[in-house]
């Protein structure tokens, strides 16, 4: 039997793999190096420290694209609000007449 192209056993493996990865108890895998699991211990002043300089690293850029992208997508907003009030509200416009053509005499 095949699911999109891909043989059953194929499709199994792959999910059982992924389960047992999402699974395992593995607490030296969260740690980011070696120093982080060993150097720290847990009610130590550093350690606390060092986490919260972590969180201000990690959420300025963050915070800076948050900013830019929020910024962007209210100007196109009104952008486009605006476009869209101005077809809304325009008036009909009367026909302009031909101009007449050369007179013979």
């Amino acid at each position: 039997m095949r699911i999109g192209g891909r043989p059953l056993m194929l499709v199994l493996a792959i999910a059982v793999v992924a389960l047992a990865a999402a699974l395992a108890p593995a607490p030296a895998l969260a740690q980011g190096c070696a120093m982080c699991g060993t150097a720290f211990t847990h009610d130590d002043p550093v350690t606390r420290a060092f986490s919260w300089s972590v969180l201000f690293l990690i959420a300025m850029p963050y915070t800076v694209f948050g900013l830019a992208a929020g910024w962007l997508f209210l100007a196109h907003r009104r952008r486009s609000d605006r476009r869209r009030a101005e077809v809304i509200t325009l008036p009909r416009s009367q026909p302009v007449p031909a101009p007449a053509g050369p007179k013979e005499s």
